[in-house]
């Protein structure tokens, strides 16, 4: 019986397992960037696929991660997780990542840069850009 309980409990899990690995109906492929992987000169998506740009950022310096102009043709998701450190240290970064869905079939330019927001007349200290055509 104990035998019986056990193993009911791993084929539920094996069948939760699958359902949260399986890609949802009308999810499109997914494109990986980071700060040091340059995007094709014209990157070419289908509606419904995914970029996602991902690169270190520590707030506590004020310099962040913005797009530098609002987009038309993509949604824009943007969260920040906090690298792992020791209780109570500050000024600890992280990584800023950046998800551009594909919403409109058109041509875009994605321009992300690294700078402080009260800095307006110096030039980002990193950049990154991505020109998009979405069909």
């Amino acid at each position: 019986m104990k035998a019986l309980f056990l193993l009911s409990g791993v084929m539920a899990g094996l069948a939760l397992t699958g359902c949260q690995s399986s890609t949802p109906q009308g999810e499109g492929q997914m494109h990986h960037y980071t700060l040091a992987q340059k995007c094709p000169s014209l990157m070419v998506m289908k509606v419904g696929e995914t970029l996602v740009f991902n690169a270190p950022e520590n707030p506590s310096t004020g310099f962040q991660w913005q797009l530098l102009q609002p987009l038309k043709l993509f949604k824009v998701e943007e969260s920040y997780l906090a690298g792992e450190a020791e209780e109570g240290m500050l000024g600890v970064g992280g990584e800023k990542s950046f998800r551009f869905h594909a919403e409109k079939p058109g041509q875009e330019l994605i321009e992300l840069v690294h700078v402080r927001a009260w800095e307006t007349t110096q030039q980002p200290e990193q950049q990154w850009q991505c020109r998009v055509r979405i069909s």
